[in-house]
């Protein structure tokens, strides 16, 4: 995904604890940060705090207001997870915490007045930017409302306990809470002009593409170019029916968006919902694209699905042969007349359609990329068509090409198995003419070390192992974070495979699809606005916080 810069979304996603840990966490806290500042206070203030403020301070000053703001912003914003509500209120309890032992630093009332209204309007700020970019900026009247709430009551909090004492002039009072109103229209403000910026070269609200990719909302963009991408099939009877559906379609961009989910939409058809339903079952199948070959209507994944086919079929194909050239390596497979080869480029995350098929009719070979590159480091570069890399490159296939037109064909046999669960995964083991070959695919954007680990523990039992992955782009938090894989799952699909292994079919067609919608072009401007004003955006909320506290403090 580095090669178009999409993986900065990565970097936002972790994973939020649940309510069960959050809340107790909370209260915990509450105490601990009481106790820390009552001994700040004691140490570096002229003040002498008396100990029965500390269960008070506690209560009111770090706990109340966020447990009351964890509630508010799942009740109120539509839709909003409670657990998301509660760790944005945990957040902030962070926030007035570190507030607070700077506040004991400061050398005259001055000074702490300005500290303790930087806070307020900081947890303000920080209520409108995340619930904006979690929620979509159309409901920015309700974000300023409900985000108000919990800086109101730490307000609330510090006039109970000193606000009232420290002799400021009624002016200064409406000064500071006119600045608090005054910083989150700026903060409204700017994020409005990058949406509208976005929106202009785009034709898409940036905010509710990021909302919708966090909440893993489906949805369809406004973007792209009629198209009638070919879809091929690739089938295995040995009694049982494996269909592979390679449809010349990237899966992306993220999530629900588009076609982020197709691969997950595609296996799940291929197996009705059910793992080897009336012996038949299915699995996604990579061919080497970049995300301009995107689906804009995710609806359209039906369409795909319309066009695969049921090839006719061969009992005869060469063993697998391979030959690597350095920058990139080649396995393939005869069957029949035609031919099914795999590629994997070192260091090379996608290519464009015309690098080399630009002249091979579809029916005739099927080119699959293995994309099993490292799932959290995976590479970023992307070959061009046209380029001196992919005319390079389309030598070393053509070349390949040749060596393949001329192995001989035996007798094929074939076991397969699919494990249709949260992680699908597949295993196909091929038998021709003594050669056994391992085929583990996996419902992810790259490969773990696990499976790695895996496959080269069944190099002792196979002649060649390969592994790929399908570049699913189905969810963010899992690209984020997954770093192991099912290989239980895996290891069971494996021994399934290798112990049906019996004589078998196996046949390749291709179909076009109807008219459907792909990204093209739009992708770069959808993402290269995105990636701009993300940075912009940044800059500009440093100068606002930086105007913030030169606003306050002189």
């Amino acid at each position: 995904m580095g090669a178009d810069n999409v993986d900065v979304f990565q970097r936002l996603v972790f994973s939020v604890p649940s309510l069960s840990r959050q809340i107790p966490a909370m209260a915990l806290l509450a105490v601990a940060y009481s106790v820390v500042a009552f001994t700040a206070f004691s140490m570096f203030t002229p003040l002498s705090p008396e100990p029965s403020t500390l269960l008070p301070v506690a209560v009111l000053l770090f706990l109340l207001p966020f447990l009351f703001a964890g509630e508010l912003f799942h009740r109120v914003l539509p839709g909003y997870p409670r657990t998301w509500s509660f760790f944005l209120a945990l957040t902030n309890q962070l926030v007035t915490f570190v507030h607070v032992l700077v506040l004991s630093g400061a050398n005259d009332v001055g000074n702490a007045w300005s500290i303790v209204w930087l806070l307020f309007i900081t947890v303000y700020l920080i209520n409108i930017l995340v619930l904006v970019i979690s929620t979509g900026i159309d409901h920015y009247k309700r974000i300023l409302f409900v985000g108000l709430a919990e800086p109101a009551a730490l307000i609330a909090a510090f006039y109970a306990f000193a606000g009232g004492d420290l002799g400021f002039t009624t002016y200064r009072h409406v000064f500071a809470f006119a600045s608090l109103l005054i910083a989150a229209a700026f903060l409204v403000l700017v994020l409005g002009i990058v949406d509208y910026l976005i929106r202009s070269n785009t034709e898409v609200s940036a905010f509710e593409l990021t909302s919708g990719i966090l909440r893993n909302d489906r949805a369809s963009l406004d973007l792209g170019v009629e198209a009638e991408p070919a879809v091929e099939t690739l089938a295995i009877d040995n009694g049982d029916r494996l269909t592979l559906a390679a449809p010349w379609v990237h899966p992306g961009p993220l999530g629900g968006f588009g076609g982020g989910q197709l691969s997950g939409n595609v296996i799940d058809a291929l197996n009705d919902g059910e793992e080897g339903a009336d012996g038949e079952s299915g699995f996604f199948l990579h061919v080497p694209c970049t995300h301009k070959e995107d689906l804009s209507n995710p609806g359209d994944a039906e369409k795909i699905l319309d066009a695969v086919a049921d090839p006719e079929r061969v009992a005869r194909a060469s063993r697998l042969v391979s030959h690597d050239y350095g920058e990139i390596e080649f396995y393939g497979r005869r069957i029949g007349d035609k031919q099914v080869i795999f590629l994997h480029g070192e260091g090379i995350d996608d290519y464009d359609t015309g690098v080399f098929m630009s002249d091979v009719d579809k029916s005739e070979v099927l080119l699959v990329d293995l994309h099993k590159h490292d799932l959290q480091n995976g590479p970023e570069k992307e070959v061009l068509y046209g380029s001196a890399e992919a005319d390079r490159l389309k030598r070393h296939f053509d070349d390949f090409r040749e060596r393949l037109a001329d192995a001989p064909r035996s007798d094929y046999a074939a076991g397969f198995s699919v494990r249709h669960a949260d992680q699908d995964v597949a295993a196909i083991v091929e038998s021709v003419d003594g050669q056994e070959v391992l085929l583990m695919g996996i419902d992810t954007n790259g490969v773990t070390p696990d499976v790695r680990e895996l496959a080269a523990d069944y190099r002792e039992t196979f002649d060649e192992v390969l592994i790929f992955s399908t570049d699913t782009h189905a969810s963010i938090h899992e690209l984020a974070n997954t770093t192991r894989s099912d290989t239980d799952a895996l290891t069971a699909a494996v021994e399934r495979a290798a112990g049906d292994v019996a004589p078998a079919t196996v046949g390749l067609t291709s179909r076009r699809t109807r008219p459907l919608k792909l990204l093209k072009n739009d992708y770069n401007g959808l993402v290269f606005s995105v990636n701009i004003l993300i940075r912009l955006t940044i800059i500009a909320l440093a100068m606002l916080y930086a105007l913030l506290v030169i606003w306050l403090f002189f």
